[in-house]
């Protein structure tokens, strides 16, 4: 991430919470909490509003501007309801993210024509069963770094076993969660709900290999003709990832 998207990361997530520590921040910009005191400081330079001291936390004292950005009205409800999505699919960091990225949002929209994005009535919904689990975050980690996953799985019929995939990708629809992959034990592209997996393990960093990288995935998705994936012997519709 470039430093000046990271300064304006790091104003966006001052503005989402009262009070931010360091570690917090170095944490969610994955930087050092040097290189996140450095920022701050730089910032304070500046002249903006950031008051704390290291060990307690740091907060806005004051409005931030920053560059105006333009959207239409359509653009500001997609935005919304994206953001009011995210907020309830049950990975608690993306939701701070998403109320991160409205608070910056928000601060480039004050003052121009129509309502900012969180004062828009759009909300969204998601049944607490049908929400991603406690594991989501090191799973999304998994994906990025492309490291291998196991973990326990039970599929639709009862059936307990141990499974090791590449993560490919996450898909997020109306009835739950799915992380697809290159299943070991089958060979096999196969796709999982994540509420049907438990005691996950993330392993070693795998290499891209043709026929069985997402790219290869999303192929077969489209050669299918319709968005489904076999899941153990079940047919789950879901959307393309």
């Amino acid at each position: 991430m470039r430093r000046a998207d990271r300064l304006v990361e790091l104003i966006g997530r001052l503005k989402a919470k009262p009070l931010v520590r360091a570690q917090e921040l170095a944490d969610q910009l994955e930087v050092s909490v040097r290189t996140a005191y450095r920022d701050i400081a730089a910032m304070q330079a500046q002249g903006l509003p950031i008051e704390g001291q290291a060990g307690v936390g740091f907060m806005l004292r004051g409005p931030v501007d920053l560059p105006a950005i333009t959207f239409g009205h359509d653009e500001l409800d997609a935005l919304s309801l994206g953001l009011a999505y995210v907020e309830q699919v049950g990975d608690l960091d993306l939701a701070a993210a998403a109320r991160a990225v409205r608070g910056k949002i928000d601060l480039a929209w004050a003052g121009a024509a129509g309502p900012v994005p969180s004062a828009r009535p759009i909300r969204s919904s998601q049944r607490p069963e049908r929400r991603s689990p406690r594991f989501a975050s090191a799973l999304r980690a998994a994906v990025r770094s492309r490291r291998t996953i196991g973990f326990a799985y039970v599929d639709a019929d009862g059936r307990q076993s141990r499974r090791s995939i590449r993560p490919l990708a996450l898909i997020a629809f109306s009835n739950g969660w799915l992380v697809a992959g290159w299943c070991d034990l089958r060979s096999d592209f196969r796709a999982f709900r994540l509420d049907r997996m438990g005691d996950l393990s993330v392993g070693q960093a795998f290499d891209e290999e043709p026929g069985r990288d997402l790219e290869a995935y999303l192929h077969r998705q489209q050669d299918a003709g319709t968005p489904s994936v076999e899941k153990d012997g079940e047919l789950l519709q879901s959307a393309r990832a």
